[in-house]
């Protein structure tokens, strides 16, 4: 199904002139992958790909009333879909939707707050991340031609390369986390319960853990690469994010060609986001 998508979105793109590969391909990617992989109807391709603009548009602008009333909307695509599950009973599909709600905690069932909130949690992270990190892939290898010709020639270095480009140029760039304890890090004491950001795109590009950390290099050792993070923080989704980012990439470069247009600059991404807010290329 993820390569259905890939073709088809692929199929559609100008066979030759300019397209921002954000706006054009990325997002659309993201957005059907996700309602793919959850099971949801292509009706809330649409809805889906207005509310996450607005939620996008609230977060940058720190409004917490906007923030909060687009969340609200969210919540009510998503009991929606709970609401026909449950009436389809033992004919509703087995997706990961279906699958929550079934699922048990300490032997009772998620509230349906608990399952929306799950959700939700999923779609934002999926439908941001996915789409900068296609971003993020096709510029740099349209950056990068004698690259792009090699991992046309031998796909099976692109698991790889996708993790170290993704290295280089973070589709995320931080997180928040709350200290536990007293704790002492380069030379700075942190009391319990102080607020920290990790730039995770700081971390790695550390020159203490990657050699000459601004080049690529497909020879790293991959569990230097905090992309996906490490530890109990690891995230769940990598191997399924993993499948969709060599899927897709894998078939847009057995079918087109990307190049940078002279002239024409990508845009980034205001943070926290990470990534590009426009990719402008050429694709034959």
């Amino acid at each position: 199904m993820c390569r259905q998508i890939a073709v088809d979105l692929i199929e559609n793109l100008p066979s030759t002139g300019e397209a921002d590969i954000m706006s054009g391909f990325a997002h659309d990617f993201a957005l059907r992958i996700q309602c793919a992989f959850m099971g949801w109807p292509s009706e809330y391709h649409e809805p889906l790909r207005r509310w996450t603009a607005r939620n996008q548009e609230a977060t940058l602008a720190g409004d917490r009333a906007a923030t909060a009333a687009v969340a609200l909307e969210f919540d009510s695509y998503i009991r929606q879909l709970l609401t026909v599950r449950r009436e389809a009973g033992s004919d509703a599909p087995d997706d990961p939707t279906t699958r929550l709600l079934r699922e048990e905690v300490s032997g009772r069932p998620l509230t349906d707050e608990e399952i929306v909130s799950i959700i939700r949690n999923w779609t934002v992270g999926e439908l941001a991340t996915i789409a900068a990190s296609v971003g993020i892939l096709c510029r740099y290898l349209a950056a990068h031609p004698a690259l792009q010709q090699q991992l046309r020639q031998q796909p099976e270095l692109l698991p790889a390369a996708i993790d170290e480009i993704l290295r280089i140029d973070a589709p995320l760039i931080a997180n928040r986390r709350v200290t536990t304890r007293p704790v002492e890090i380069g030379g700075r004491k942190l009391a319990a319960g102080e607020r920290l950001t990790l730039l995770w795109a700081s971390a790695n590009r550390d020159e203490a853990v990657f050699e000459d950390p601004d080049t690529f290099r497909l020879d790293r050792d991959p569990a230097d690469n905090l992309l996906y993070g490490a530890g109990i923080h690891v995230c769940p989704g990598a191997p399924l994010a993993r499948l969709e980012l060599t899927t897709v990439m894998t078939e847009l470069l057995r079918r087109r060609r990307l190049e940078t247009i002279p002239g024409r600059q990508s845009v980034r991404a205001h943070y926290p986001t990470g990534g590009y807010s426009a990719v402008p290329l050429r694709i034959q």
